[in-house]
C-alpha cells in the first residue's frame, strides 16, 4: 500500500520540477545566424518581416561591424516595400551618421533612390548630383551619374542626358549599358509628340478635332456628340421662343465647349507621357542595387 501511494506521489513532483527545469533553459542566438536569416527573409520578399529581423540584431549585437549595413537593408526593405518615408528616415539617419564614410554614401544615394521610385524625378535628381559632387568612389559617383541620366530622361532633358551618361568612367560595370544611352537618349527628341496648343486650338475650332489629334478618337466622338446636342438644343430652344431655357442651355454648353478644350489640351500631355514612358521602358536599365548592400559591391 505504502509503495503505491510513494509511485504517484515521486511522479507528482517530477512534473512540478520539470516546468521550472524548462524554463531555466536560455535560448542563445547568434549574430552570423541572425544576420544570415534576415537577409533570407528578405530575399524571400518578405520586407516587414526582415526589418523586424535585421532590427533585433542591431539590438542584441550593437557592436557588431555590421550594424551600419544592417539598418541600410532596413530602409532596403522598407523601399522594397514602398514605404518611402520610413526607407528616407532611416537612410537620412545613416547618411548623418556616417557621413564621411562609403556606407554614408550609399545611404544618400539611396535617399535618390526612394523619389526615383517614387516618380519625384526633379528631388531625385538632387540627391543623385550630390552623390556625384561629394563622393570621388567610383561605385558610388558611376552609379549616381548613371541614374541621373535616367533622371534626365524622364524630364525630358534628352541631351543633358546624354552628357550624363557619356560622364560614366570606363572602369565601371554600368559603362557599356551609360555608352548605349548615350546615342539611344538622343533618339528622345524625335518621339511623336503632340502638342498640346495646337490640341487646344483645333478643339476651340470644332470640338473633339483636338482630341482626334492626339489620337483619343472615342474622346473625340464624345466631345463632338455632347458639344453639338447642346448646340442644337440651344437653337431649338431660341426658335421656339424659349429664351430662359435656351440661356441655360447655353450657358451650359459653353460649361462643356470649356472643358472639351480642356480636356484636349490634358490628353496631349498625357500621350506626350505615355510615349516617353512608352520609350523608356523598352531601354535597358543596368543599375543593380543589391551591390550597394554588398560590402565589396560594384555598380
Amino acid at each position: 500500500m505504502t509503495k503505491r501511494l510513494c509511485l504517484p506521489a515521486l511522479l507528482l513532483l517530477i512534473l512540478f520540477f520539470l516546468p521550472a527545469a524548462s524554463h531555466s533553459a536560455r535560448i542563445t542566438i547568434d549574430s552570423d545566424d541572425q544576420f544570415r536569416f534576415a537577409e533570407e527573409t528578405m530575399e524571400k520578399g518578405e520586407y516587414l518581416r526582415a526589418v523586424t529581423e535585421f532590427e533585433r540584431f542591431i539590438h542584441f549585437f550593437p557592436d557588431d561591424e555590421r550594424v551600419p549595413r544592417a539598418r541600410l537593408l532596413i530602409g532596403m526593405c522598407y523601399m522594397k516595400a514602398r514605404d518611402f518615408e520610413s526607407a528616407r528616415k532611416v537612410f537620412h539617419a545613416l547618411h548623418k551618421a556616417y557621413e564621411q564614410d562609403l556606407i554614408g554614401g550609399k545611404a544618400l544615394l539611396l535617399m535618390g533612390e526612394s523619389y526615383y521610385r517614387q516618380g519625384i524625378f526633379k528631388e531625385a535628381e538632387y540627391y543623385y548630383g550630390e552623390v556625384a559632387a561629394t563622393y570621388p568612389q567610383p561605385e558610388l559617383k558611376n552609379g549616381a551619374l548613371y541614374r541621373l541620366g535616367w533622371c534626365r530622361m524622364h524630364t525630358g532633358s534628352w541631351r543633358d542626358a546624354s552628357d550624363t551618361f557619356g560622364a560614366v568612367a570606363p572602369e565601371s560595370a554600368l559603362y557599356p549599358s551609360s555608352q548605349d544611352l548615350v546615342h539611344k537618349s538622343l533618339q528622345g527628341e524625335s518621339l511623336p509628340y503632340k502638342d498640346p496648343t495646337t490640341a487646344g486650338v483645333l478643339a476651340a475650332v470644332l470640338p473633339g478635332l483636338g482630341h482626334a489629334y492626339s489620337n483619343r478618337y472615342r474622346d473625340a466622338l464624345v466631345a463632338f456628340v455632347i458639344n453639338g446636342l447642346f448646340i442644337w438644343a440651344a437653337v431649338e430652344s431660341f426658335q421656339n421662343d424659349q429664351e430662359v431655357l435656351g440661356g441655360i442651355l447655353v450657358f451650359a454648353g459653353l460649361g462643356w465647349y470649356s472643358g472639351n478644350i480642356y480636356s484636349a489640351v490634358n490628353s496631349a500631355h498625357k500621350h506626350n507621357r505615355k510615349t516617353r514612358d512608352d520609350f523608356l521602358q523598352g531601354l535597358p536599365d543596368s543599375l543593380s542595387l543589391h551591390l550597394l548592400a554588398t560590402p565589396q559591391g560594384h555598380l
